[in-house]
């Protein structure tokens, strides 16, 4: 009896043995989580560089855009851009497809520039767009150089456009510059741009197109037909 007591008292002190050294692989383990996350820092906590902003405006028919970038780091600040175009725009329309880039349309040189931005000190650049359609849309204007984008997003409404969208059912091709298309019951008669003309190919009579039109006194013009894959 003395002999099974003193081997259960071995085996308990084992086990207890055991018990601790588990316990403190776990408690080293768990010490080494917390120190790293310590050494993390907090994104929140960065301080922008640089405050973007921008003022739209309707004027003449068209949509004035001034895109402003200030520095705000404590201390100058070098920019390089690729080419010519210190900024650049993109709008999109309600259904979040590309209507217009600025840097599609215009022609800019492949030197690259540099610029230093004092502390407190603004770059300022104006866009007109004066072919935009009445709608609903979302601007995204942002700098082209390659340290910082200061990307602004907003959203633009045009009410004062010549241009108009609409949608109807092609009814056919009237002579080479005019084309028939029943807009809501009422069969309309519009002339055509040399763009349109272009994009006739693409079209079928029967079928529903959108389009963007101007008016005057004398008549209704098609500028182009918005095609699925633009």
């Amino acid at each position: 009896m003395l002999f099974k007591k003193m081997v259960m008292l071995v085996l308990a002190a084992g086990l207890l043995c055991a018990c601790g050294t588990g316990n403190n692989a776990n408690g080293n383990g768990e010490g080494v989580k917390k120190e790293n996350l310590t050494e993390n820092p907090k994104q929140n906590e960065i301080a922008a560089q640089f405050q973007p902003s921008i003022e739209i405006k309707e004027k003449n028919n068209s949509v004035i855009i001034n895109y402003k970038v200030k520095n705000l780091s404590g201390e100058p600040q070098k920019l390089s851009f690729p080419n010519g175009l210190q900024a650049d725009f993109i709008v999109y329309d309600e259904k979040g497809l590309k209507v217009k880039q600025y840097s599609d349309d215009v022609m800019s040189t492949q030197a690259i520039t540099k610029l230093n931005l004092e502390n407190n000190q603004e770059i300022q650049n104006s866009f007109t767009i004066s072919d935009l359609y009445n709608g609903s849309y979302r601007i995204e204007v942002f700098l082209t150089a390659a340290e910082e984008e200061a990307k602004v997003v907003t959203d633009l409404l045009v009410e004062n456009s010549l241009y108009t969208k609409a949608s109807g059912i092609l009814v056919g091709q009237m002579d080479p510059h005019t084309v028939e298309v029943d807009v809501k019951g009422e069969k309309v008669a519009f002339q055509l741009t040399e763009e349109a003309i272009g994009q006739l190919p693409s079209l079928r009579e029967g079928n529903e197109i959108s389009f963007v039109y101007t008016e005057n006194d004398i008549q209704k013009t098609i500028e182009k037909f918005l095609l699925e894959t633009e």
